[in-house]
């Protein structure tokens, strides 16, 4: 017999300052998550009661997606929660809905998802292997990666998806920026040698590395081996303790968010791992000097 639930959600409770709407979809999802753990009702139970699939109740947990009011309500009564929470989280519901600003820009699924978490991070940090971050790219550099794409060939689509990253970086100089921490690999260096956009690509790295909440350290061919061999990847941490970080990687025609807490603490001991083999700020601020130097001979 399922038991009644008497925890009360209380929006106010750890809140980030003014929080986007992709925050704002994974609390609710972990409040539901949460309900229906303390309910004892498994996530089948919930699938069979929505008439729905088990993945569906998966994506309204991890908040890739945004419940229906009826879809809410059914899971607030099977949940056996109180009136005043189910009030509390239709209010989430309907804020959760609102359009964030990448929303204008059309960009696929896995990316929407993963910049609208972006946007509320505070803490982001970041391992690139062949790339230069994404949040430290210049025009000219972006423009380029999107025109390798085969599927995104269209100028009107590469020009879209460039003035979304661009605007993405605007979250490191805003009024309270998020702090960066990358860890580029030194073939990332390699394959920008002899770009028409190479200094300038050099150059933005160096003036960014001199922000106070920008973080930027060379992991060097001379350390041979090391525990991410297999690509990078991208941790997310939000101002808040409601809020469980979460991880990212690319693959070439997509991404993928990873909100699992026990995959994502092993990446963020990756993360430290490499940390400790990449150069130091300032000796990677003098290797990022050696390649510009070398572009502008």
């Amino acid at each position: 017999m399922l038991r009644s639930v008497d925890t009360r959600y209380d929006p106010l409770v750890a809140e980030t300052p003014n929080p986007g709407p992709a925050l704002l979809k994974r609390r609710l999802g972990e409040e539901l998550r949460r309900l229906r753990l303390a309910a004892d009702v498994t996530v089948a139970q919930t699938a069979a009661e929505l008439g729905s699939s088990e993945a569906k109740v998966r994506h309204l947990e991890n908040g890739r997606n945004v419940p229906s009011k009826p879809d809410l309500t059914v899971m607030i009564g099977l949940y056996h929660a109180p009136a005043e929470v189910h009030h509390d989280l239709e209010e989430l519901r309907q804020t959760a809905t609102r359009r964030g600003w990448w929303s204008s820009y059309r960009l696929p699924g896995w990316l929407h998802n993963f910049v609208g978490m972006e946007a509320d991070a505070s803490l982001i940090r970041n391992f690139e292997l062949e790339l230069i971050p994404g949040l430290l790219q210049t025009e000219a550099y972006a423009r380029e990666i999107h025109n390798l794409g085969q599927h995104l060939q269209d100028p009107k689509v590469v020009d879209r998806m460039v003035k979304a990253r661009l605007r993405r970086q605007d979250l490191l100089t805003q009024e309270q920026p998020a702090e960066l921490r990358a860890i580029i690999s030194e073939a990332a260096l390699h394959r920008l040698r002899g770009s028409d956009f190479a200094a300038d690509q050099y150059r933005h790295l160096l003036a960014m590395a001199d922000r106070p909440n920008v973080t930027i350290t060379v992991l060097p061919f001379a350390k041979r081996l090391h525990q991410s061999m297999s690509g990078g990847f991208t941790l997310l941490s939000f101002p808040d303790d409601s809020s469980a970080p979460v991880a990212y990687s690319d693959y070439a025609f997509g991404g993928q968010m990873e909100h699992e807490p026990n995959v994502v603490a092993q990446l963020s001991e990756v993360y430290e791992e490499l940390a400790e083999l990449a150069l130091s700020e300032q000796d990677s601020a003098e290797f990022l000097g050696y390649w510009l130097q070398g572009e502008q001979t």
